[in-house]
């Protein structure tokens, strides 16, 4: 394994993979500007990767939890929307950021939005899902059509997004 990004306690596996976050671009922008963790290829998938220990379990219905839900689910979109145009823009050349040498694009991608919520229950990623492509502009999705995943560590072990420590739980 050649590249490895750790956040939010797991290890992501980091090959052709554009540290969004770690980006002199993001870092120089400001306050105001958001992101997710990283972006990476495989095939023709761009991933945009966002990870968290935790968040508001959907099912709560307490006052408190539920706008603690709304606000969450408004940032990861905010981070999502927020990479999307710094991706784009580097791209295009508005920007003196260049992607890293083995970042490499493809021609034709499909946009993919993944939220990996290391401490949570499998049941609760669904209504979270809900929100966040409810909470997502009409015009991105018609424009990008982006597939949107929320899921836990064990299913990104199991779809080889994270490695899987020897002093942490297998899967079940």
């Amino acid at each position: 394994m050649s590249n490895v990004i750790s956040e939010s306690g797991m290890d992501f596996i980091a090959d052709n993979t554009f540290y969004i976050e770690e980006s002199t671009l993001f870092k120089n922008i400001g306050d105001g500007i958001k992101s997710v963790e990283f972006i990476r290829v495989i095939d023709d998938k761009l991933l945009f990767v966002e990870a968290k220990t935790t968040f508001p379990n959907p099912n709560n219905p307490s006052i408190d939890n539920y706008q603690k839900f709304l606000s969450e689910a408004n940032d990861i979109c905010e981070k999502f929307i927020h990479s999307l145009n710094i991706l784009a823009s580097v791209k295009v050349c508005t920007t003196e950021e260049v992607f890293p040498d083995d970042f490499i694009l493809p021609e034709k991608v499909i946009i993919v939005f993944i939220l990996v919520i290391k401490n949570h229950e499998l049941k609760w990623c669904k209504p979270i899902k809900k929100k966040i492509i409810s909470t997502l502009p009409l015009y991105l999705k018609k424009i990008w059509k982006p597939e949107i995943y929320v899921i836990n560590k064990n299913m990104a072990i199991k779809y080889n997004l994270i490695i899987a420590n020897s002093d942490k739980e297998a899967l079940t």
